[in-house]
């Protein structure tokens, strides 16, 4: 299982803290960057993958996807409803595409069949984000990982636990995506908490 951990902040120190405690892969918000250079030093400094999340279409156009390439960048993680036909046919970029509530079976039809790398499941509802972990949306988890030959990457939009992480491995998910609301906002909780879920993950090999 692979272990992303989307950083609250485009700072070094965040994306270090996060590698050093056994991130398989940092996530950055371009809107929380300053300016291009706190991209560059992330990318430096770290020796893991780094990707960005994108909101659209409109936030980002295809000269500025090609800069995020050339800057280091190694993937990026867009919504499915808003991604645009040229971004799947750009090379050197891994392509994760994110699912929303709204999802439905038609989707997912077909999806291994575009130029797609991986699936963001975040299909959580606004309304329930940061809530407990239900047997109704690991059952959206499992429809997801059995519809599509795609690997599935399941994001913390609920409250989920480290004893929870053998469950999200059982619906047939690859991977993790860390997110503030369950590692919180400082580096401190950043570091603890992505470690804990490392060690449960290392843990799933025993």
């Amino acid at each position: 299982m692979t272990l992303i951990v989307s950083i609250p902040q485009a700072r070094v120190e965040m994306a270090k803290a996060a590698e050093d405690a056994g991130a398989d892969a940092v996530c950055i918000r371009l809107d929380t960057a300053k300016d291009k250079s706190d991209l560059i030093k992330i990318v430096d400094c770290v020796k893991i993958p780094v990707g960005a999340t994108l909101e659209g279409e409109s936030a980002v156009s295809e000269t500025q996807m090609t800069g995020l390439y050339k800057l280091g960048f190694d993937f990026f993680d867009m919504s499915l409803a808003g991604i645009p036909s040229w971004a799947l046919k750009l090379e050197g970029l891994g392509k994760i595409v994110a699912l929303d509530q709204d999802y439905s079976a038609y989707d997912l039809t077909g999806l291994s069949q575009r130029s797609i790398d991986a699936i963001d499941a975040a299909v959580i509802p606004k309304e329930a984000l940061g809530k407990d972990l239900l047997v109704g949306d690991l059952q959206h988890y499992i429809t997801i990982c059995l519809s599509t030959g795609l690997p599935v990457i399941v994001p913390t939009q609920k409250m989920i636990r480290v004893s929870e992480v053998p469950i999200i491995w059982d619906t047939g998910a690859k991977g993790i995506i860390l997110t503030d609301i369950v590692a919180g906002n400082t580096l401190q909780s950043l570091k603890a908490v992505t470690k804990e879920f490392k060690e449960a993950i290392e843990n799933l090999k025993e």
